[in-house]
């Protein structure tokens, strides 16, 4: 700019692009600090003057140029940023109102939709099964027009001694359930003696009650099917409900604080492009910056949460940076104030190493710190697919941020419909607020959840049952505060079948060493008492709380 501005008032071309030249190496060398730039300028500059005949400008161009690297010297850092904030572009600032009323109305039209699509494929399915439901008194008028029709003796049969030919008929059925290929034989004798076509009448009913049968469970599955579509579109219009709730009344945006960060940024040359920061519904900060990736982009992780926890009077934890598409995205949450050293131990029932109870741990980026434990039913390969079915929706479902209730439905229609063979699981979820202790327990069917607070142990149990047995289930829930050093057991029912008191002890008496010690303890403590010789799978996850590093 400096080059082109000499060029408009009338100096030589031969100093101008010395100008220019002399500030494209300073730029390059910008990043290795000042006195680096200024001895780069100064180098550039004298090669460029040494390449023309000496003259009277020569000196002044070499005059200008170390009087212009003095006062670089001599500036302030301070006078450096308040022309930087003056001539610098000015990040935007994200301001998401507009667009959060849209998603809001959208996602409650779209719960509402898919609610009116769930009753109405209730009503439609009862209308059709009084409809289409199979019809046993259809079954008697197929077995006396197939197997008595040209019979002498079929109005007396049919007319005078219906009620025991009825009767004989049913005895006849009965032997079909059991899989008897020749009915006619468990009628009773005096039908045997007066029937002429005893055998005809036998093949007659093995096969329309066999037809029966088959429609019967065809539509008591079809019935199934319904319910478990309609309680899918019901679960799925419960998450966008909670969505739109989320988004409406949990997050707020402090356009204030967004700029004066991207401000303070400007100190450690990180220019940023857009700015934002959200605060939820539990007054936590969140702030994202873009940048634009370059060069001379230098990204010091510590340096800058330091910078923000000072500007924004908050403490703040390292933060994450990725880069998509050419630009770089920093993200800042605040510090919590503990942390969750997490042990988990399990002992199979069986030699093979499948084992039927499922656990996942994770952090749900809102401050809190979930378990979940499955308990499959039974023993091997069909525990470990329900235990880990189980236990990996319910993962994705909260870590996609749906609620606890929408989402058990969701879990218990998938079991229900996973397989006709009976399928089930317990499901055990703790939640914990890392920033204030606060722990929520969730539990469906699942074995007694032991707590130690400041050395005293209590037990939270459940009443509810497991997922995949019935349409209707919920979670049974507690709320419990936890302090530093405070311990939480999850355990599945191999862990208890003894009972939870020695459990109590052994948790009241546990001082030394860390979770995953603690969970090992407990699993073999639960193997060597088990006294009923009826092999179970073991699996204790142990929570110890300790306070923020």
């Amino acid at each position: 700019t400096f080059s082109f501005s000499a060029l408009l008032i009338g100096t030589d071309a031969t100093t101008a692009a010395i100008y220019a030249f002399s500030g494209l190496i300073a730029g390059i060398f910008s990043a290795y600090g000042k006195y680096v730039e200024m001895i780069s300028l100064l180098i550039t500059s004298l090669i460029g003057i040494a390449l023309y005949p000496i003259s009277s400008a020569s000196a002044l161009r070499l005059i200008e140029t170390v009087t212009g690297s003095v006062i670089f010297l001599l500036l302030p850092r301070d006078a450096g940023i308040f022309f930087g904030k003056i001539f610098c572009i000015k990040p935007q600032i994200i301001t998401s109102d507009g667009l959060k009323k849209a998603v809001v109305m959208r996602l409650g039209l779209a719960a509402n939709a898919l609610s009116d699509v769930s009753e109405t494929v209730e009503q439609v399915s009862k209308e059709l099964s009084k409809i289409n439901s199979p019809d046993f008194s259809g079954v008697i008028s197929s077995i006396e027009q197939e197997a008595c029709n040209g019979c002498k003796l079929r109005m007396h049969c049919w007319e005078s001694r219906k009620d025991s030919t009825i009767e004989a008929v049913l005895a006849m059925t009965k032997a079909v359930k059991t899989g008897d290929p020749s009915p006619e034989h468990s009628a009773e004798p005096e039908f045997r003696g007066r029937c002429l076509r005893l055998q005809k009448l036998g093949n007659a009913v093995y096969r329309n009650y066999s037809q029966f049968a088959s429609k019967t469970a065809a539509e008591s599955r079809i019935e199934e099917v319904r319910s478990v579509v309609s309680d899918q579109f019901d679960g799925i219009s419960s998450m966008l409900t909670d969505l739109s709730l989320d988004i409406k009344r949990e997050e707020k945006f402090d356009h204030a604080t967004a700029m004066a960060a991207a401000q303070a940024l400007k100190n450690i040359n990180i220019h940023a492009e857009e700015s934002s920061c959200s605060i939820d519904k539990f007054g936590r900060m969140t702030l994202k910056i873009k940048v634009k990736r370059n060069e001379e982009l230098i990204i010091n992780k510590r340096h800058i949460m330091k910078l923000i926890s000072l500007v924004c009077e908050r403490d703040f934890d390292v933060p994450n940076v990725s880069e998509v598409g050419g630009n770089v995205f920093i993200t800042l949450s605040e510090r919590a104030a503990y942390r969750v050293q997490i042990g988990v131990h399990q002992i199979s029932a069986t030699t093979s190493n499948m084992c039927g109870d499922a656990y996942n741990y994770f952090n749900d980026g809102q401050g809190h710190f979930i378990m979940i434990l499955s308990d499959g039913m039974g023993t091997g390969g069909r525990a470990a697919v329900d235990g880990a079915m189980a236990s990996g929706l319910m993962s994705r479902l909260l870590k996609a941020g749906f609620g606890y209730d929408c989402s058990l439905r969701i879990l218990n229609s998938s079991m229900l419909f996973k397989s006709t063979d009976e399928s089930m699981a317990t499901v055990d979820i703790a939640s914990i607020d890392l920033y204030t202790g606060e722990t929520v327990l969730h539990k469906a069917g699942a074995a007694a959840t032991l707590v130690r607070r400041s050395g005293r142990t209590g037990k939270a149990e459940s009443t509810s049952l497991p997922v995949g047995i019935l349409r209707d289930i919920g979670f049974d829930k507690a709320a419990i505060k936890m302090r530093v050093d405070d311990i939480l057991l999850l355990m599945s029912d191999g862990a208890v079948s003894e009972g939870t008191d020695w459990i109590r002890n052994e948790l009241e008496a546990w001082q030394d060493g860390d979770a995953e010690q603690l969970a090992e303890h407990i699993c073999e403590c639960a193997r060597r008492r088990r006294s009923d010789n009826h092999q179970d799978d073991i699996t204790v996850m142990a929570a110890i709380l300790h306070k923020a590093l």
